[in-house]
């Protein structure tokens, strides 16, 4: 089953705050459950 696509504004929101975290973005994706690979969708 596919997720919902997260509005822009909502990506923009993430991205920034795993940029801020200090984690690489694999470490971030992984602790907030996020499969790495749709980050950068």
């Amino acid at each position: 089953m596919r997720s919902k696509r997260i509005p822009a504004e909502e990506q923009y929101r993430l991205i920034m705050e795993c940029r801020q975290s200090g984690l690489t973005d694999h470490q971030w994706c992984v602790e907030h459950d996020i499969k790495p690979g749709t980050f950068y969708n």
